[in-house]
Formats: C-alpha cells, structure tokens, sequence
C-alpha cells in the first residue's frame, strides 16, 4: 500500500524549518513534502498569481500531487479560500493550523485593523523565536523581524489582512471533505475563538486546542501534533492510544 502524500505549506514570512519537528513525528503510512512557497507580493510571480495567494496554494497541491495539506497561519485561509472555490483540489482531508476567521463582517473594527497593522512585527518575531528554537537574541531576533517585515511590504500585509477580512463571504459549505482545525490556546496572532468559529461553520470539521501553546503549534508541540495528525487521517476503526501530557483538547 503506498504511503498517502501529504504537503505541509508554510504561512507568511514563514520557511520549511518550521515543519522539521513536526516531519520527524510523522505517522506510519504518511509521506509528507514540506512546500518552500514564495509568496508573491512584489507581482513578480507572473499572471493570476499575485494578490491571488488562493491560486498560489492550488498550484502548490498539484504540483506535489498531494492528497492531504496541512496549512498553517496565512496559508491556511489560502487553502480555505481554495476549498471554497468551484476549482477546489479533490483532497481526502485538509488540517488547518491557526486559521484566521470571523464569521460576520461587524466582527471587524478599526481597533482590529490598528492591532494587526502595529503588531505585525510582534507575529513575525514569534516565528523566529520558534524556528530558531529560542536561540536567538532578543534584540537581534526583534531586528530581523522588522527586515522580514520590510521585505513583505505594504502588499504583503493587504494580502494577509484581505484574506482575513474576505472569511465571512466564504462559501464554507462547499467544503464537504474532512477538516482538522487545529489551534494553541495563547495564540497571540490568530485567536483560539477564531478556530472555534470556523470549526463550527465547516460541515465535517474537527477542533483541536493545544493548551499553553502558541502560533505554531507545529513546532511548539511537535510530538503532540504528529500523533494528531495520525488519528484525523487512520481509518475510523484504529484506536486511539493513551494520549501525552501535551495533548490537545478536541471537540467535534
């Protein structure tokens, strides 16, 4: 029996590193493809891609052959818009980790805007954080970031923040496939009640919370998420084993 082929698809300003941990847990039975996606916001990516990071991710799925994707932060809400659109990749399953989503559009307010656009700095530095595995210095770990955010630009951002404002117009109900929505408690960027929301506007969707965790559940609880991830995709007659200290909480 062949191995099923997952793809792992890194969010914005984000790197494959982020995936190591994660890969080295991974369950018996799955081969999972970490995708370095160059998320186009100077348009040089050519036609139909740029501002379009939906299309972005669609051509990351067939380009991998992939039958299930796990996609985290921005890449999340790509792979959402994807699942949601007529042309949707016929998947088996998707797993999307610190999704952002409202389900209303009075859920945004200038005061939501201000606290994305003065705090994204604060979200990318997290990521280094947990990619370097706390190695770096704080001051010098605080100056990459501001350089990571230079080179994301103004476009960058709009891409992010359009993406998250377009979540309440999303067909959810066309997403019929299974969906593991997977979220850390102390996720200062998207917030747990963001995963709660959408895990209950999908039709077949399943929420995990990592408790104490942060954006990158992934990385931060790696031996947890990979046991995860092997009993959203074993068939439904596999039991589930005694679960870790670290395990997540999971509601249906």
């Amino acid at each position: 029996m062949s191995a099923l082929r997952v793809t792992l698809v890194h969010g914005l300003a984000g790197s494959t590193r982020l995936w190591d941990a994660c890969r080295a847990e991974a369950p018996e039975g799955v081969r999972t493809t970490a995708a370095d996606v160059r998320w186009p916001f100077d348009g040089t990516a050519g036609p139909g891609l740029a501002g379009d990071p939906a299309g972005l991710v669609a051509d990351v799925v067939r380009g991998t052959r992939a039958e299930v994707v796990v996609a985290h932060s921005f890449a999340a809400n790509a792979l959402l818009e994807h699942l949601a659109s007529p042309q949707a990749s016929p998947l088996r399953a998707a797993v999307l980790v610190a999704p952002f989503y409202r389900p209303r559009r009075q859920d945004f307010d200038w005061e939501t805007i201000s606290y994305y656009f003065n705090r994204f700095h604060l979200i990318l530095e997290e990521g280094l954080h947990v990619s370097a595995g706390g190695r770096l210095d704080p001051e010098v770990r605080h100056a990459m970031a501001l350089r990571v955010r230079e080179s994301i630009g103004p476009y960058g951002w709009m891409d992010f923040f359009g993406a998250y404002l377009r979540t309440p117009a999303l067909p959810l109900h066309r997403v019929r496939l299974p969906v593991l929505v997977v979220a850390g408690s102390d996720d200062r960027a998207a917030p747990v009640s963001d995963a709660r929301a959408l895990a209950g506007a999908l039709p077949a969707a399943r929420l995990a919370e990592f408790p104490g965790c942060g954006h990158f559940p992934m990385a931060e609880r790696a031996r947890s998420f990979g046991r995860l991830l092997g009993d959203f995709l074993a068939p439904p007659d596999r039991s589930a084993g005694a679960p870790s200290a670290d395990a997540p909480l999971e509601m249906t």
